[in-house]
């Protein structure tokens, strides 16, 4: 996700993409949502309070691994 400072609408995609994979609850494509997370939390490390991001980071993963059992 090698974004550009001068282009801060490849953020508001990648994050519109995320939401609408989250909102649709599309399990095959967590995998990038969780992608987009990690590179948020590396950029802006004080957008999610730390203990946050790994409650998120671990529901994911959980999902990840049931919905491909």
């Amino acid at each position: 996700m090698g974004q550009q400072p001068n282009e801060p609408w490849r953020l508001r995609v990648a994050a519109a993409q995320a939401y609408s994979i989250m909102k649709t609850r599309d399990i095959k494509s967590f995998e990038r949502v969780m992608e987009f997370m990690d590179v948020t939390y590396t950029l802006l490390p004080r957008l999610v309070p730390p203990i946050k991001h790994m409650k998120i980071m671990f529901g994911l993963k959980t999902k990840v691994c049931r919905g491909f059992k």
